[in-house]
C-alpha cells in the first residue's frame, strides 16, 4: 500500500476547502461580536499559500475572503501546525504571515490602479 505525504496537511485542505465546512468552522470559533458583522454566505477560499517548502511537511494554511454586513471585505487566515514542541516564536511566524498576505494585497490592488481602498483586516485563527 502506498503511503500518503503529509496526510494531516491533506485531510485539512480537503475538508476546509468545502466553503460550507469552512463557513461553519468560522462561525463556531470566532467571538459572537465579530460573527454578527460577518456575511457568512459569502466566503470565497482564495488559493495562495504562505508557508515556504521548508515548511510545507509540518504546516498547512489557507485564507479566506469574506464580506462584511456592511458590504466590506475582510480576510480570515487558517494556519494548522504540526509541532511537537512549544515554540516561543510562533508570533512572530504568524506576523510574518500576515505582513505577505497585506503584501499580496497591496500589489493586487496597485495592479488593478484602483481607487484608494480601505485595508482590509486580516484575522489569523490559531
Amino acid at each position: 500500500m502506498k503511503t500518503i505525504a503529509n496526510p494531516h496537511a491533506m485531510f485539512f485542505e480537503n475538508v476546509f476547502s468545502r466553503l460550507d465546512i469552512a463557513a461553519d468552522f468560522i462561525k463556531n470559533y470566532l467571538p459572537d461580536h465579530i460573527i454578527k458583522d460577518l456575511n457568512l454566505s459569502t466566503v470565497q477560499l482564495e488559493r495562495k499559500s504562505f508557508i515556504n517548502n521548508q515548511l510545507k511537511g509540518s504546516q498547512s494554511d489557507l485564507l479566506y475572503k469574506i464580506k462584511t454586513i456592511d458590504n466590506k471585505f475582510l480576510f480570515i487566515y487558517i494556519l494548522l501546525e504540526h509541532k511537537s514542541y512549544i515554540d516561543r516564536w510562533v508570533l512572530f511566524q504568524l506576523l510574518g504571515y500576515i505582513v505577505q498576505i497585506g503584501d499580496r494585497e497591496r500589489m493586487v490592488n496597485k495592479v488593478k490602479e484602483k481607487k484608494r481602498e480601505e485595508t482590509k483586516p486580516i484575522i489569523d485563527l490559531k
